[in-house]
């Protein structure tokens, strides 16, 4: 695949697992709890030349609300109620995962950043990626390509599945009722639940921060 080239760049989101590893493991505040092993099998793979992995954290709140929300568009149904038993996202910690991920033989460098960065640091994580020269390729998009659901839309979804019907109930809500003043965001966690969690990320990512095997592109 590298055809001779120094860097090759492998651009997939669910190498580290993906959320019916989250649904059916025997820890659910662990996010990813495959991706040590998968990891250690790439760097293997890909040995002797060193990995350097790059990704994504995000505020838990928001992390599960998505999981929730794909599980509807992907047509797998249930209830917010169901899905979030028993989910903690205060306890939930990316540092839980990356410092293992670090410590892989194989793997040279990680580097991270927050979700909720993406656009200002998306020249950074360009760079990362590709490395220099680095294409001409817009930071911001005219409108988000893949938004979630609006409240209305999981509404839809819970009256839809009671009628007897299946498939992507999700798809079709999120075309019906998008997101937008009329329709605010599915938004089921209580707000002081929300604002611990923001905090608890914080100081799990500032940690992470300070730790020399992983850098934290700010």
């Amino acid at each position: 695949m590298a055809a001779g080239q120094p860097r090759l760049l492998i651009s997939e989101e669910n190498i580290i697992g993906g959320f019916k590893d989250l649904m059916n493991g025997p820890n659910r505040e662990m996010i990813y709890p495959k991706a040590i092993e998968r990891l250690t099998r790439l760097a293997q793979l890909v040995a002797p030349n060193p990995l350097h992995i790059a990704m994504a954290v995000r505020e838990p709140c928001s992390y599960y609300v998505s999981v929730y929300n794909q599980l509807l568009m992907s047509g797998r149904f249930q209830t917010w109620e169901r899905f979030s038993k028993g989910l903690d996202p205060t306890a939930v910690k990316w540092s839980d995962i990356l410092r293992p991920i670090a410590k892989i033989p194989g793997v040279a460098q990680v580097s991270i950043w927050r979700y909720e960065d993406y656009h200002r640091v998306f020249p950074q994580v360009l760079d990362r990626l590709i490395g220099q020269p680095r294409p001409e390729i817009p930071s911001l998009l005219e409108k988000r390509l893949h938004a979630g659901l609006s409240e209305r839309a999981v509404n839809a979804c819970c009256t839809w599945h009671a009628a007897g019907y299946g498939g992507r109930l999700g798809a079709v809500a999120r075309e019906d009722f998008p997101i937008s003043d009329v329709y605010p965001k599915f938004a089921p966690w209580p707000e002081a639940l929300v604002r611990e969690s923001q905090a608890a990320y914080g100081q799990d990512i500032d940690a992470l921060g300070r730790a020399h095997e992983i850098t934290v592109l700010e």
